[in-house]
């Protein structure tokens, strides 16, 4: 092999190791959320699972039992994972009112991710219980948001109406 074909091949192998090596850049730091699914919880006759897709770019998702996060309108937050509860009253859809509960919200605990790629990208599923996390109502619908933790809300999913058997 000709000395020139050589310096090309070398300097091709070594530019894609270490690109390889390269942290990605994040566009948009902010999560997504979207929809998946509510469905009966599998091998289990009471229960419902209810799932969305999530991504984050830089990968900063997820937060140890006694964490706080402070959100971005400087509010200190003990859960990442938001969910409200809906349900129908004359023909119209009201949020429940938990009160000073924590309702539906949960932590999605610490992700593990690389640092040259920090790209999170996956489902998170609650279990629901119909008379103690729906609270015995027949028709419900959801509404969801996580926060990360540099304090950036997702999207806020809507879920369609279901109704409960």
């Amino acid at each position: 092999m000709k000395t020139a074909p050589k310096i090309v091949l070398i300097a091709f192998i070594t530019s894609l190791v270490f690109s390889a090596c390269e942290k990605k850049s994040c566009g948009e730091p902010v999560p997504q959320m979207s929809f998946a699914q509510f469905t009966p919880a599998p091998n289990d006759t009471i229960n419902y699972v209810l799932t969305f897709n999530f991504s984050d770019c830089d990968g900063d998702v997820g937060m140890t039992p006694t964490a706080t996060i402070v959100d971005e309108n400087g509010e200190t937050q003990n859960n990442n994972f938001m969910i409200d509860l809906y349900h129908i009253v004359n023909g119209q859809w009201v949020k429940h009112d938990f009160g000073n509960a924590v309702g539906l919200d949960s932590k999605i605990p610490e992700l593990n991710n690389s640092s040259a790629n920090p790209m999170l990208d996956g489902e998170i599923e609650k279990k629901l219980h119909p008379d103690l996390s729906l609270l015995g109502y027949d028709s419900v619908k959801f509404k969801s948001r996580i926060l990360d933790n540099a304090g950036h809300y997702s999207n806020e999913v809507e879920t369609p109406g279901f109704i409960i058997k």
